[in-house]
């Protein structure tokens, strides 16, 4: 496809646009997609607010890497398993050489992004035709969200605590919830995240209004130890506060488990407790295409209302005062509408 498309760019702290790019041409192993909806990052408001060159951005390049869009060219070579016309997920970490690293870079905010040696169910993920793009476009925070919380294995009638209520905490709590665990509490300060925790269908708990300790052994009763301790066999730390990491360590029974998914510099454990409880700490970073899957048919059936993490929407020629927005916190998940007028 020849001709110009508009590009969401990165020029240095604070100071992004949008300008004209040559649409990207389409190899013989190759799709191009025509992106519908993408939505912003935490690591899209770390690259404005902080700068981009600690994400491997250099001024004047395209970034975004959530997003849902249709394919609209294909390569000779590439498999009858992808269409024209079919929507599709692009899995931003393998849509291009340069993996992890160039995943930033991937294009969600530029009207068109290529998809190179493109492969069905690997990074690019197709989804029936009529599904709600404002909740497609969750599926790769979805999918962080829901690796963190499903790495550790959580069985059908565990009582699992997931710190923090931004859109990884709520991810997390999601996933659980779509996989039937009925015992699943999200910790925050912010009573409006917590609003949307409990439209999930999780417990909200209130940190600042409460004893922690006691909130947890109320909600799910106490496990008897030296001092009594929250009957809880799961944490998913989405919050990124060492304290609060360190508090629920604590707390910790016989092999308690630990799911890191937020970014901590330093945490400083309880050599007593560890030794004691015999906790399993795990990190998480990413999905697989496992994870990717299920969380599509989380979506697709509808097994939780996942859109309520939507809290605001721009269209493409609104980018930057969208990035704005974002970068404000007061909102979970704004996203690029390309479709709105």
């Amino acid at each position: 496809m020849e001709g110009m498309m508009k590009c969401g760019i990165y020029k240095g702290i604070k100071q992004v646009a949008i300008e004209e790019r040559p649409i990207p041409q389409c190899g013989e192993k190759d799709v191009l997609v025509k992106v519908l909806r993408a939505g912003i990052c935490g690591s899209d408001v770390g690259i404005y607010v902080h700068g981009g060159e600690s994400y491997g951005l250099q001024d004047g390049c395209q970034f975004g890497h959530e997003m849902v869009g249709k394919i609209v060219e294909k390569g000779a070579e590439v498999a009858d398993d992808l269409n024209i016309g079919d929507i599709v997920f692009v899995e931003p970490i393998l849509s291009q050489k340069y993996g992890v690293g160039g995943s930033v870079m991937a294009g969600a905010f530029s009207e068109y992004t290529l998809v190179e040696n493109a492969q069905r169910d690997v990074n690019a993920y197709v989804l029936d035709k009529d599904i709600n793009l404002d909740e497609a476009v969750l599926i790769e925070p979805v999918s962080v969200g829901t690796q963190g919380a499903v790495a550790v294995e959580p069985k059908i009638d565990e009582k699992v605590v997931v710190l923090g209520a931004g859109t990884i905490g709520l991810s997390a709590a999601a996933g659980l919830l779509a996989r039937g665990l009925k015992n699943v509490a999200v910790v925050d300060r912010d009573e409006q995240r917590l609003e949307k925790a409990e439209k999930l269908g999780a417990i909200a708990i209130i940190s600042t209004k409460c004893d922690l300790r006691e909130a947890l052994i109320e909600k799910f009763g106490a496990f008897p130890n030296y001092v009594p301790v929250p009957d809880v066999d799961m944490y998913v730390d989405a919050a990124g506060a060492p304290a609060l990491v360190e508090e629920c360590f604590n707390y910790a029974r016989e092999k308690t488990r630990y799911s890191i998914v937020s970014f901590l510099m330093k945490v400083e454990l309880n050599g007593m407790v560890f030794l004691a409880s015999q906790p399993h700490i795990y990190g998480s970073r990413g999905y697989e295409a496992s994870t990717i899957k299920e969380v599509i048919d989380h979506i697709t059936n509808k097994k939780t209302p996942i859109g309520t993490l939507v809290t605001k929407k721009y269209k493409h020629a609104d980018f930057v005062e969208a990035l704005e927005e974002a970068s404000s916190g007061r909102q979970i998940k704004v996203v690029i509408d390309y479709e709105m007028e």
